[in-house]
């Protein structure tokens, strides 16, 4: 049986990452790109929002489906292939997903640039999430 409670956390915790995001996002490239604090925060945020994603994937994959999980991206890409969500949106967040790993282990390949065209081109992924979430 699965954790309502546990559930509900990570789509409060995605959605609050995701307001966030896009008060941040909204100032427009040029000012974001002038205070390194914007892309900090944002790739904070980032990671919160995926970490959150893939932790309610595992759950409910554990819980409605028996499925085990290894790491962030599996979680996605089989809550995509067992019909938690659609495939395509799992292919949209895996993408989130490879960002965030590159985030945490390689900083360096991210640029700032990126950073805000990737955010700002997939923030309706996480309203499609919790969307798609809500009818499990």
């Amino acid at each position: 049986m699965q954790n309502s409670d546990r559930v509900s956390k990570g789509i409060a915790d995605i959605l609050d990452a995701q307001a966030e995001m896009r008060n941040i996002l909204s100032v427009g490239k040029e000012a974001f790109l002038s205070d390194r604090k914007n892309s900090l925060a944002v790739k904070y945020l980032l990671i919160e929002a995926v970490e959150a994603i893939a932790d309610v994937c595992q759950h409910l994959l554990a819980k409605t489906k028996g499925v085990a999980c290894s790491g962030y991206v599996d979680c996605i890409v089989k809550a995509g292939a067992n019909g938690i969500i659609r495939p395509e949106l799992a292919n949209k967040l895996r993408k989130l997903a490879d960002l965030r790993n590159s985030l945490i282990h390689r900083y360096w390949i991210i640029n700032d640039e990126e950073l805000f065209a990737q955010c700002g081109n997939n923030m309706g992924d996480f309203s499609d999430f919790v969307r798609q979430i809500g009818k499990v």
